[in-house]
């Protein structure tokens, strides 16, 4: 069976939510995230800050002297989440696969539908009517163009690329498109004179390997238009952290410790609550995030011998001297000032808790 997987991208989201309940931000520069003059970023922009330049994670202070008259709202997370709800309560009821990437964001598996672009109309118009935002959807015969495909008619826009439109539609794709290509990974795919997924498809992937390791494979798939990733309904998380921003770059590691307590402390608060649902999973790796203030980051971590959450367990186990620790180890990485500490856990996922074991007997046919 041809697969159909839809990919829907509420426009602008945040921004979109602050302009259906505040009509006179419509037709202003609106960005929401930190507010000016607190060392913060923004989460998104509308439109028309766009054209100036304003985007997503970009500090705002500097998105300000980009847009003089940007409007800076900070999130209402409890407004966007409320939207949410109802938009995912849309997609169930036209599919049982439904991978949510993020609060604006889902693929959707359709396969069994007789029209996938009817569908994605019909999601469009439910959207709209039952939240007052627009969306834009994109129909591919895999999650790899649904994306593109979402993003080709933006804002309030669908696109739908039909299997035999692939080779044509995927030859002239520039590769910063393809997913997992950087702004590290483009720099190197144009000095080797790759521009575009054509170009990709003139290297055998063992040449690629040498510069791209196993993600050549994936690079020479996506050049092709292949990918043969499923929509995945159900995701395990696999690890949690807090982070904080300061004011003002910091140089004191005794002023640092005691943000990193601060952040523990808070870190605990949020792994506790998560885990009440799932108690039994395992705590394997604990880690220190450093940014510094030339925006390279550094993340230090330890392996510990998994373990299920307890507070005092934790304590014993993974106590603030061990983040400590991790902390000095980024420290001496870089001797920049901080302006970002996070500190976090992994988990011991489902599969390598439980692991499958594979069966010989094909290899030896």
């Amino acid at each position: 069976m041809q697969k159909k997987i839809i990919h829907v991208d509420m426009d602008c989201f945040y921004a979109q939510v602050e302009m259906r309940d505040r009509p006179e931000l419509t037709n202003v520069p609106l960005a929401i995230g930190g507010l000016p003059g607190t060392r913060s970023v923004l989460c998104t922009s509308n439109y028309i800050a766009r054209k100036f330049g304003v985007k997503s994670a970009m500090p705002t202070d500097y998105a300000v002297r980009l847009c003089p008259k940007l409007v800076v709202l900070p999130p209402d997370f409890r407004k966007y989440k409320k939207a949410s709800e109802i938009i995912q309560s849309i997609f169930s009821r036209y599919s049982d696969t439904v991978e949510t990437v993020s609060l604006d964001e889902a693929y959707l598996d359709v396969s069994g539908a007789i029209s996938a672009t009817d569908i994605g109309k019909r999601i469009k118009a439910d959207i709209f009517k039952e939240t007052g935002l627009t969306a834009s959807v994109g129909i591919a015969p895999n999650k790899f163009l649904a994306k593109i495909a979402s993003d080709w008619k933006k804002p309030n826009g669908l696109f739908v690329i039909k299997p035999h439109e692939v080779e044509k539609f995927v030859k002239d794709l520039p590769v910063k498109l393809i997913p997992g290509v950087g702004k590290k990974g483009l720099q190197h795919l144009e000095s080797l004179g790759i521009k575009t997924c054509n170009d990709i498809r003139q290297y055998p992937p063992e040449v690629l390997a040498l510069s791209f390791g196993k993600f050549s494979l994936d690079l020479f798939y996506y050049a092709k238009g292949i990918d043969e990733r499923e929509v995945v309904s159900e995701w395990e998380r696999k690890s949690l952290s807090v982070e904080n921003t300061f004011l003002q770059d910091m140089t004191d590691p005794e002023e640092m410790k005691q943000y990193l307590q601060e952040l523990l402390m808070e870190m605990k608060d949020r792994v506790g609550r998560h885990l009440e649902d799932e108690p039994h999973k395992k705590i394997k790796k604990i880690f220190v995030k450093v940014k510094y203030n030339d925006f390279k980051q550094s993340t230090s971590e330890e392996t510990i011998i998994p373990f299920e959450y307890e507070d005092s367990l934790f304590d014993q186990v993974a106590n603030i001297n061990n983040y400590y620790r991790l902390l000095n180890v980024s420290l001496t990485k870089k001797t920049c000032p901080v302006r970002l500490l996070g500190v976090g856990v992994r988990f011991l996922t489902g599969e390598e808790s439980d692991p499958i074991q594979l069966s010989l007997f094909p290899l030896c046919a």
